[in-house]
């Protein structure tokens, strides 16, 4: 049994989040997409957030999950169909058998183990059913799925399962013909079928074979304990293997359709909202038309200003005007990455981006109010965590880190860290008023991208970013001017 939709040869794992993850979630604003994707459930959200965060490393395995994802939205009314009755049977599982199964003895084994089959054998028969009505499959990975799964799901099989079930099935009693050999041993071994005993009739087997077979010697006794256990032993490691891959199987399906349905929920509502989706390329450079950030896309219902951009550069530094869009500018980015890079479609109406290994963000971070270090201070300390978890090929987006202190120190400061970043081969992205920093990193890296929020003549901000060179001036005093106008 396998499932394997969302990678070719294995199983989904789900991690604990750390704190980078947080980081990321929090500034790229992806609690709104997740929320609305996962409709506000928490074994949905949980599921994928996870597949997000767990960028996809190269085209052949992204390629492999969009396809599988352009199938089952093919099936959309099939999948929500199958996926509530994965619900609704994980629920009641999870009511009839609260806890691991029975390891306290080889016959606890088996009777836990059968009680567990004969639940799941009918509920395959349904999960057949379904798998058998996908339609216009052209993927890899739902291809394999279909065929893997149909071989073992066979009515042969499934009967064979349920009547074994049935036959090691110990509260209804168990009957074993067994000879002695020359030697006195016990042999030829043959199980009947537990249903041999009526209802009325059944005992202990121990005690029975005290009371009705007490003319055995004690060493016939002994013996046909000692092999009896040994038996269950057998029976139980094997038996409970295959329980084992059974339960595993109906989770791993229902966590990768989770992961799905929520990933069609979103395109849906983004649809209706009359926005643009694509599945991404990818290459060496960036090239994109209509970028938006769908966080603002919910929150305004539809309401967004895109970007579009051609760079092959892996250093971009975003200077402007206050409340420009620049931040705006680095969610949408980094939710396209995260997306595109789950096998997902994203927010724009064409997009190729250079794969990456990871996202690291470091956001401007409101200062500690227990005072146990100063803001500066804990920016640094933030630095050498990333640093720490940095790999080569990994983006840094950095939205107006170093100003916690004077602009020269800050730039001086900035730029030491950039040298550092780039020297380990990562791509950077950042958002900076400091005009020292911007200048620096321009002489330095003369292949830098520079991005400037657009201003205009009346003060008034265009959300967009235009190809442009730094100015010395942020505009802050249109700022100043709105607050205190107001």
């Amino acid at each position: 049994m396998r499932v394997n939709l969302l990678n070719k040869n294995s199983c989904f794992k789900m991690k604990e989040l750390d704190q980078f993850d947080k980081d990321l979630i929090s500034d790229l604003e992806l609690d709104e997409l997740i929320t609305k994707a996962s409709a506000g459930d928490i074994h949905t959200k949980k599921v994928f957030t996870n597949v997000l965060i767990q960028m996809l490393k190269n085209e052949e395995d992204i390629k492999y999950r969009q396809d599988v994802y352009k199938d089952l939205l093919k099936n959309k009314d099939l999948i929500i169909d199958f996926k509530e009755y994965l619900n609704e049977m994980i629920i009641e599982f999870k009511s009839k058998f609260p806890y691991e199964i029975n390891d306290k003895g080889p016959f606890s084994v088996v009777t836990s183990v059968t009680t567990i089959i004969q639940f799941l054998v009918p509920r395959l028969y349904t999960i057949r059913k379904y798998i058998k009505s996908l339609k216009n499959i052209e993927s890899e990975g739902l291809k394999l799925f279909i065929e893997k799964n149909l071989e073992e799901l066979t009515d042969i099989n499934l009967d064979r399962l349920m009547g074994l079930s049935v036959s090691l099935d110990v509260r209804k009693g168990i009957m074993v013909n067994a000879s002695l050999n020359d030697e006195f041993e016990i042999d030829n071994y043959v199980l009947n079928e537990s249903t041999y005993l009526e209802k009325q009739d059944k005992k202990r087997w121990k005690h029975a074979l005290k009371i009705e077979y007490g003319y055995l010697s004690e060493t016939i006794y002994n013996e046909i304990v000692k092999k009896t256990d040994l038996a269950a032993k057998i029976i139980s490691k094997d038996y409970g293997l295959a329980c084992y891959h059974l339960i595993r199987f109906m989770y791993d399906l229902d966590l990768e359709l989770t992961f799905y349905l929520a990933a069609i929920n979103l395109e849906n509502y983004l649809r209706y909202l009359n926005l643009n989706v694509v599945m991404p390329e990818f290459g060496n450079g960036y090239d994109y038309e209509g970028l938006y950030d769908i966080a603002i896309a919910i929150k305004k219902h539809g309401e967004v200003v895109s970007n579009s951009h051609k760079s092959n550069s892996s250093m971009w530094v975003i200077t402007g005007a206050n409340q420009g869009g620049k931040t705006t500018y680095l969610r949408s980015l980094g939710q396209a990455y995260l997306l595109g890079q789950a096998g997902l479609f994203v927010p724009a109406n064409k997009m190729k981006l250079p794969i990456i290994e990871s996202i690291l963000t470091h956001f401007d971070k409101e200062e500690d109010t227990n005072l146990e270090s100063g803001k500066f201070d804990d920016e640094l300390r933030r630095f050498d965590l990333m640093i720490s978890k940095l790999k080569a090929n990994s983006l840094i987006i950095l939205n107006e880190s170093f100003q916690s202190t004077d602009e020269h120190e800050g730039s001086k400061i900035g730029f030491e860290i950039i040298k550092a970043l780039k020297d380990s081969n990562v791509r950077i992205i950042l958002v900076t008023h400091m005009y020292d920093l911007a200048t620096l990193i321009k002489n330095e890296y003369s292949d830098s991208y520079f991005l400037r929020a657009e201003r205009l003549d009346d003060g008034s901000r265009s959300f967009i970013l235009k190809e442009a060179d730094v100015l010395k001036t942020s505009f802050g005093k249109d700022l100043y001017d709105k607050i205190f106008k107001e």
